[in-house]
């Protein structure tokens, strides 16, 4: 009687300590602060995930936020104690100001299923036009009127402007400079006429610039008619 009762016993506490065997994820720096980047730069960070758990952590499924941000495991199996690398990879060129970008890392913690990692920083335009977009609002058939771009070199070399112009006949794009000095700014005039069978406007204005980062910028314009 006693010896089942202790053999009871000890098969008890080896299924509360098999029950509660488990993994658990942990980043000691889940979050990286990359500061300032200039748009156009590519980022690679390595985020060290580690298992704290007593038994295999599991990587199910890295997702990133959006497309601009590529992720791989060095191993998608890390035992108790040890580490997996978390390699990722940041596209900043359709970026700027202020960014978070996170990283939802899917395992079998029991615990947190789904640990998020995140990029944060500051993304600085070396070349940068006001507005990004230009609103024509409602203007008038054959009445021209005159909208205005600023192109700003934040670089420290001189900026050229190779060309400026649109696809829409009834734009008439100039700039008032070719060479902007760093830290200097171009005004870019817009004249919109536009036609009598226009029902509405909608197009853009290519900028090109010696900048490797930005050869090319293209800046929607659109607005209505008014009768």
């Amino acid at each position: 009687m006693k010896t089942s009762l202790i053999l009871s016993i000890i098969l008890i506490a080896i299924a509360s300590t098999t029950a509660s065997a488990a993994p658990k994820i942990y980043a000691e720096r889940a979050t990286h602060n990359f500061g300032i980047l200039l748009q156009g730069k590519k980022l690679d960070h390595t985020f060290i995930i580690k298992n704290n758990g007593d038994s295999p952590l599991k990587i199910l499924h890295i997702r990133p936020a959006c497309g601009c941000t590529a992720v791989n495991a060095s191993s998608p199996v890390v035992n108790p104690g040890k580490s997996s690398q978390i390699k990722v990879s940041f596209n900043s060129a359709n970026f700027y100001g202020k960014v978070s970008k996170t990283i939802a890392v899917e395992s079998n913690d029991p615990e947190t299923p789904v640990y998020t990692l995140t990029l944060t920083g500051n993304i600085i335009e070396e070349v940068s036009v006001k507005p990004k977009q230009l609103n024509l609002g409602q203007v008038k058939p054959e009445v021209a009127t005159v909208n205005y771009l600023i192109v700003e070199n934040r670089s420290s070399k001189p900026l050229k402007l190779i060309s400026v112009k649109s696809p829409m006949p009834q734009l008439l794009v100039k700039s008032d400079r070719a060479q902007i000095k760093p830290g200097d700014s171009a005004k870019i005039s817009v004249t919109v006429t536009p036609r009598q069978d226009d029902r509405m406007l909608s197009g853009y204005v290519t900028i090109s610039t010696d900048n490797p980062d930005k050869q090319e910028i293209m800046i929607p314009v659109y607005g209505s008619l008014s009768r």
